[in-house]
């Protein structure tokens, strides 16, 4: 084949100069552009895989992101007059990454001296461990900021919030105390959670490989509880347990407890026991040191209850103010049952019942009546009942139905055997007695809904009573120590064996105290119960002075303006030259 002859040979010859002459301005912008793209690949290829290749394989595999919850502080708990009882402080949880902390700095020993451990216990807990741990659960801020400023790699702060109660044990049966998780898990902070508990926010943090935080986001700001207003009065409350305190160790008690009510309201301005437990020690806490008993534990009331049994026997007109009534020879036997009085008081008159407290006499009231009526003024004082108060743990004592009542059940439930209270059932019981004769709803906080007043004895009768439970209270009565200076004051003592395997003790009793004052115009109700005081054990002897305590102090704080000397009695046909003796 004759390729010269074709012109092939000329074409296939052209240099490569002429052919990129010959080709169009846009072929060569396409080729150029691909070039230049190939070439920023090729470099930054090498520049990934050589020269700093390290780093960004490491930031490849060590970014993560992690759901944080942000606490939020509980709502404050505040008392009647603003005073605040239990608030959340901000604190901080101190950790530790091992793989960051530096073993060797010299600025351990200053974060040593920060969180009150040695170096060399820093030391060894870091180096025996490559997991995160804490090395302090509760920092102030004043002090996380300071190590902060050490700037230490490998040490974290983790913000919490911590329960602080100014009061200390003075409030802490009735506040009750929050677990290591903020939750309330006594009193008041248990009562109350859902109000007092705040909403957690929440956030994510961006962190790499070595627990280091590098940035983060928040979701949802976290929000405070509510705040909760108390009734209680924290000057009247912190008196009342000294008082209490003290109590208990001159007597060498098992315990004391004390309600304060104001008769006028039914806010309840004190509820104290001792023991109590310190608040900023909750580890290890014994049931008692941290229950309230004022509201968790019943006994029999002894003659504190005598009241109720009169009182309802004048509302019947079975008897009068005037009524004498035969307790010689100082027994009533009923059955095989003998029941007795200290002594044989011979002939009194009903206030003398009350003020000698004798059993006789009461019984000899209680028995006129029928045992369903007697059981209906009970019931509707609220005994047998469940108090209506936020707390857990009520009990509503043992009051039995009449119908399983015989004779002698009927006699000894009116002097306070074989029937149990709480201390807060008999308090608000004594209601009737300052508010002639309706009984009043208790409440612990302000937002309480109240329940009905409710009805129970006719003025006149409440008149009548108030007036023998002065006479208890008198040179007289078995509560003559209950005596306030400058007031008059009303009340009634009880002793009573406490139970143990199903008989009564013969060396453990309950001494009690109720009273309120000032009597011809009632401010305060004060209950009081000793458990197991040794020694002397008669409730006039050892609850009934530390009424006259609390009350000569609380009326002082109330600035109220002591009785006249003449005392002027209202004139009822039934008693007025009684009481004018």
């Amino acid at each position: 084949m004759n390729l010269k002859g074709r012109g092939l040979v000329k074409r296939s010859t052209l240099s490569d100069l002429e052919i990129w002459k010959n080709t169009s301005w846009r072929s060569k912008l396409v080729l150029v552009s691909f070039l230049l793209a190939f070439f920023t690949v090729v470099v930054r290829v090498f520049y990934l895989q050589f020269i700093n290749a390290e780093h960004w394989q490491k930031r490849a595999e060590i970014r993560y992101t992690e759901y944080i919850e942000i606490p939020a502080p509980r709502g404050k708990i505040f008392d009647r007059n603003g005073e605040i009882l239990a608030s959340s402080i901000m604190e901080y949880k101190i950790g530790i990454v091992p793989k960051r902390f530096d073993l060797t700095s010299d600025k351990v020993h200053d974060l040593a001296s920060y969180v009150d451990i040695s170096p060399e216990i820093i030391k060894r807990k870091t180096g025996k461990t490559n997991g995160y741990f804490y090395l302090h659960r509760g920092i102030n801020e004043v002090t996380a900021n300071q190590i902060k400023k050490l700037k230490i790699e490998g040490v974290e702060f983790e913000r919490i919030y911590k329960r602080h109660y100014p009061f200390g044990r003075a409030f802490s049966t009735l506040l009750g105390c929050t677990n290591d998780k903020d939750l309330g898990i006594e009193g008041i902070e248990r009562a109350f959670e859902q109000e007092l508990r705040g909403k957690f926010g929440s956030k994510l943090l961006f962190v790499e490989k070595d627990n280091r935080p590098y940035d983060e986001k928040i979701l949802k700001a976290p929000l405070p509880g509510q705040n909760v207003h108390l009734t209680v009065d924290s000057a009247l409350q912190t008196l009342v347990h000294k008082e209490a305190s003290v109590a208990r160790e001159a007597h060498k008690a098992s315990a004391v407890s004390i309600v304060v009510v104001d008769s006028r309201t039914g806010d309840i301005l004190a509820m104290v026991n001792s023991p109590a437990f310190d608040p900023r020690k909750r580890r290890n806490l014994s049931l008692d040191e941290v229950r309230n008993r004022s509201i968790t534990d019943k006994f029999e009331p002894g003659s504190t209850f005598k009241p109720f049994a009169i009182a309802a026997a004048l509302d019947q007109g079975l008897v009068t103010a005037a009524s004498k009534i035969e307790t010689a020879p100082g027994y009533l036997k009923i059955g095989e049952k003998s029941l007795r009085d200290v002594k044989s008081f011979g002939m009194l008159t009903l206030p003398e019942v009350l003020a000698k407290s004798s059993n006789v006499g009461t019984v000899r009231v209680a028995l006129q009546m029928e045992p369903s009526i007697m059981y209906e003024y009970y019931n509707s004082l609220g005994f047998g009942k469940i108090p209506d108060l936020p707390f857990g743990g009520l009990v509503r004592g043992k009051l039995p139905p009449w119908q399983s009542w015989g004779k002698i059940n009927q006699a000894t439930i009116s002097y306070g055997y074989g029937v149990s209270v709480s201390l807060v059932q008999l308090a608000r019981a004594y209601t009737v007695f300052a508010r002639n004769g309706v009984l009043l709803p208790l409440r612990i906080s302000k937002s309480q809904s109240k329940e009905k007043s409710i009805k129970v004895f006719s003025p006149t009768v409440v008149s009548d009573v108030r007036f023998m439970l002065e006479k208890a209270s008198s040179k007289s009565g078995t509560g003559y120590r209950a005596a306030v200076k400058g007031f008059q004051v009303a009340g009634k003592t009880g002793t009573s064996k406490k139970q143990e395997k199903g008989s009564y003790s013969q060396n453990r009793y309950i001494a009690s105290y109720v009273g309120f004052a000032p009597s011809d115009n009632p401010r305060l109700i004060v209950a009081i119960m000793v458990d197991e005081p040794k020694g002397t054990k008669h409730g006039g002897q050892v609850a009934a002075p530390i009424f006259s305590k609390i009350v000569t102090s609380a009326l002082r704080r109330l600035q109220m303006s002591p009785d006249p000397d003449e005392r002027v009695f209202p004139k009822t046909a039934q008693y007025s030259e009684e009481r004018q003796q």
